[in-house]
């Protein structure tokens, strides 16, 4: 059950929309976001955002994916579905949505 919730859960947020991210960032005048590497995901650091709202922090990382704090619950998300700009580390969706659906996953169990 909690594999196939992560699963669905994993694919939603992979599926971001990276258009958001690059229109927020031209209009802020922030450097462009990239693909995380791997080297970049480290326990401990923080995650923001495509608008840069605090999403929580890097609690571990393994080859799967990054598991994220939130600070009410942790969720493991794939390696692919993180960014970096000049200011950290983000998620190519907003807070809320990235909210929406660790609830999903969470009612799912």
């Amino acid at each position: 059950g909690n594999r196939a919730n992560n699963a669905e859960y994993n694919h939603l947020i992979s599926s971001g929309d990276p258009s958001a991210a690059k229109s927020d960032e031209r209009s802020s005048k922030r450097s462009a976001a990239v693909p995380a590497t791997a080297a970049d995901l480290k326990a401990g650091s923080a995650l923001r955002d495509v608008k840069g709202t605090a999403i929580g922090t890097i609690a571990s990382v393994d080859a799967d994916g990054a598991v994220v704090d939130t600070g009410q619950t942790k969720i493991k998300v794939p390696l692919v579905a993180f960014g970096k700009d000049d200011r950290g580390l983000l998620l190519g969706i907003t807070a809320a949505r990235f909210n929406e659906l660790v609830a999903n996953a969470k009612a799912s169990n």
